[in-house]
């Protein structure tokens, strides 16, 4: 469970609003602009995820505002996941600070808070912040936005196609929203549609028709609550270090013993 969470929040946060594809290779959004994040304090949004054994469920929530240790204008964001509709009994919970100038990008992370289950809440230490989110790669952080053209370059080997905005039904309702396909050669890796009536993320619906994996709006609004509580100060926090400083969750499974031969 906690490689999949890791998995999921790296996937999430390194797609959003980023023009090109990640060096690793790994993209969400391949052909959406960079771009501030004008999320207002309050908007939230929830995603339903099926394709996998079990239905699963995502909420993000612009919960706060306040200057980060740069003197950036910054969010808080809420990030849970669970497999109950309306994240009553949260698997896993995420409380970032985000630069508004950045967006959702790795760089512009300056503290992270993480919990599993009934675990409690502890901050990541920033020597171990690329063990969730990855390294930063500031290289791209004066990206222009991608051009508006039918068919756009996606990497070695993949390309964009890009359609007219149209309206599509989702299970928040119906939005207008942009269609995009990402191919390999002529295999559809995922197709996904973008609509500015959908906060923070922008996205309203994307699928990966190779393994039968779909993740959609189901709900959004703009009177979202704080649900995660901070840590007493002096908490000690969670360190990538010798293994004693790591929370349960995060520690390695236990290793099977071997038998022995005779």
């Amino acid at each position: 469970m906690r490689a999949l969470l890791c998995a999921l929040l790296a996937v999430t946060l390194t797609g959003a609003a980023a023009p090109e594809v990640e060096r690793g290779g790994r993209m969400l959004f391949e052909a959406a602009p960079a771009e501030r994040m004008q999320a207002r304090v309050g908007e939230w949004v929830t995603y339903q995820m099926d394709g996998a054994a079990q239905r699963g469920f995502m909420r993000l929530a612009v919960v706060g505002e306040q200057k980060d240790a740069q003197g950036r204008d910054a969010v808080w964001l809420e990030l849970e996941f669970g497999q109950h509709a309306e994240l009553k009994a949260p698997l896993a919970q995420f409380l970032m600070l985000v630069a508004r100038e950045t967006g959702l990008r790795r760089e512009g992370i300056s503290r992270l808070f993480a919990t599993q289950g009934f675990e409690r809440l502890q901050e990541v230490d920033a020597d171990a912040m690329p063990f969730f989110l990855g390294k930063a790669d500031t290289s791209s952080a004066s990206s222009s936005p991608a051009p508006a053209t039918a068919r756009l370059p996606a990497g070695q080997g993949a390309s964009v196609n890009r359609g007219s905005p149209t309206r599509i039904m989702t299970l928040a309702g119906s939005v207008t929203a942009e269609p995009m396909e990402v191919f390999y050669r002529r295999l559809v890796l995922k197709r996904y549609w973008v609509s500015r009536e959908i906060p923070l993320l922008h996205l309203a619906k994307i699928e990966f028709p190779p393994i039968g994996y779909t993740m959609e709006v189901r709900d959004h609004g703009v009177d979202a609550r704080p649900r995660i509580v901070l840590p007493a100060p002096g908490t000690k926090k969670i360190r990538m270090g010798p293994e004693s400083d790591l929370p349960p969750y995060l520690k390695p499974l236990p290793s099977e013993p071997k038998e022995s031969t005779p």
